[in-house]
Parts: C-alpha cells; sequence; structure tokens
C-alpha cells in the first residue's frame, strides 16, 4: 500500500522529509515528489503549494504517476466554530469548497457535472487520524512544542475535534468573511485553501482520503497575527507528530 502525504507549505513538509529514507525524487510541473519510506511505511509526499488548484494538480500527480492508495492532506486551517481555539486539531469527516457557487445552473456547493459538493473522508483513515491526533496531543505535544510557544500562543489544553472542512482559495482574515461561511456552512468546523478540492479529486479517482487540520487563527481581523511565527514555531511540529503517527498505524 502506498500512501501519499500532501502538505501546502514549505515549513510543514521539511520535517517529514527529513524524517524520510527517500529513495527517488520525481519532478513535474513545478513540484518535487519524494518516494521513500516514512515510519516504515512506503510513501509519496509532497509540497502542493496553496490554493485549490496547486493542490489538485498535485494530487492528481500523485495518483496517475504514482498510484497511491490513499491521500493524507494536513497543514493548518482558521476556526470557524466559535469554540476553537489556536492548537486545537480539527479532523475532517467530509471537506466542501466554501466559494463553489454555479448558480442557478447547478446548487450551491455542487462540483458542475458532478452532482456532488460535499466529499466524504474514509471512515477507517478518520478513525486513524482521531487516534494518532488524540495521542499526539496527551503523549507528545510538550515534547514538540517549547513553553515559550505554548504561552505565547495560548496552546494550554488543546483540544481534539471531528467534523466537516471548507475550503476556498481566499485567506478568510475579516469578520465579514467569517460570518458568511458560517451562513452558507453552519456546520464547518474550519476552514484552509486545499481539502475540499483534493476531496473531489480522491472522489473522481476513487482514493481513499483524509484531511487534518491544526487551528492557527480564529478566521477574523485577528487572523494575520504571527501567522509565520505559529506555522514555523508550532504548526510543522503538529503536521509532523500527527502524520507520522498516522503512517505509523498504517496498513503495510
Amino acid at each position: 500500500m502506498l500512501t501519499g502525504i500532501l502538505v501546502p507549505m514549505p515549513e510543514e513538509i521539511e520535517l517529514i522529509i527529513h524524517s524520510m529514507k527517500v529513495e527517488s525524487v520525481y519532478e513535474s510541473g513545478k513540484r518535487k515528489f519524494y518516494k521513500g519510506s516514512f515510519q516504515g511505511k512506503a510513501c509519496v509526499v509532497a509540497l502542493s503549494r496553496i490554493g485549490k488548484v496547486a493542490s489538485s494538480v498535485t494530487a492528481a500527480v500523485m495518483i496517475e504517476k504514482f498510484g497511491i492508495d490513499r491521500l493524507i492532506v494536513s497543514g493548518v486551517a482558521g476556526g470557524i466554530a466559535p469554540h476553537l481555539k489556536t492548537g486545537d486539531i480539527v479532523v475532517a469527516d467530509e471537506c466542501v469548497q466554501h466559494d463553489l457557487d454555479a448558480r442557478p445552473f447547478f446548487p450551491q456547493f455542487e462540483a458542475p457535472l458532478l452532482g456532488k459538493g460535499f466529499f466524504a473522508c474514509a471512515h477507517d483513515l478518520v478513525e486513524t487520524a482521531m487516534e494518532s491526533s488524540r495521542e499526539f496531543l496527551k503523549n507528545d505535544f510538550t515534547k514538540f512544542i517549547s513553553e515559550a510557544d505554548i504561552k505565547t500562543f495560548s496552546l494550554q489544553s488543546p483540544a481534539l475535534y471531528k467534523g466537516q472542512l471548507c475550503c476556498g482559495d481566499q485567506f478568510i482574515g475579516s469578520s465579514a468573511q467569517l460570518a458568511k461561511i458560517r451562513t452558507d456552512l453552519p456546520k464547518t468546523l474550519c476552514v484552509e485553501m486545499e481539502g475540499g478540492a483534493v476531496g473531489q479529486v480522491c472522489y473522481e479517482y476513487n482514493i481513499p482520503y483524509i484531511a487534518v487540520r491544526t487551528i492557527s487563527d480564529g478566521a477574523d481581523d485577528g487572523a494575520h497575527i504571527d501567522f509565520g511565527k505559529y506555522i514555523e514555531n508550532v504548526a510543522k511540529y503538529y503536521t509532523l507528530g500527527v502524520v507520522s503517527k498516522i503512517v505509523e498505524k498504517l496498513a503495510s
């Protein structure tokens, strides 16, 4: 079984690449795909870059070129649900594109000519990701994140949630944008820029997938504060810790 791992930002991929036994590097479409073993399992890892088009192309190449059997998407997200706070983890059970709106020709959120807009994550991968995230928060969180950063970003007692994730080609950083998504998609927990698009690709290719996100901000007027520092000091360690545990638990 070959697992694909896709992350959108350079900081999020560097520790995974460093932890891999890389056997080959394949270049396509201005992307590098690292094939080898990670946690003793066959994997292909790639930096998708940010956004729906970039991530969809990366996922499609992984599927077409390497024949991956499942795909893990990981990275950061902005919290939409009021109870989410910085440092929490969200495991998606379905993903949707909040900015996909071809009305009146197709229903809001529906991918044109596909008849579907909400793309379910694979149940077994969801359960594995939940278990892995729970273990990370309980056993490894303080090993990866310094006390100074826990204090800086108010990461005391981070929590784990499961639910709907939405994506779009916008950085959600205003109260008006946040309110619109909450109105349009009241079940959505968090927002990012890749999961729903990759979900569509995986649906069309019949590839099981999972999206796991760390909350970096509240997707409101304060979303821009210390974002870069959070990625560098916190988020990339979440990605390494959680994805490592997921891959470790997967069948070979």
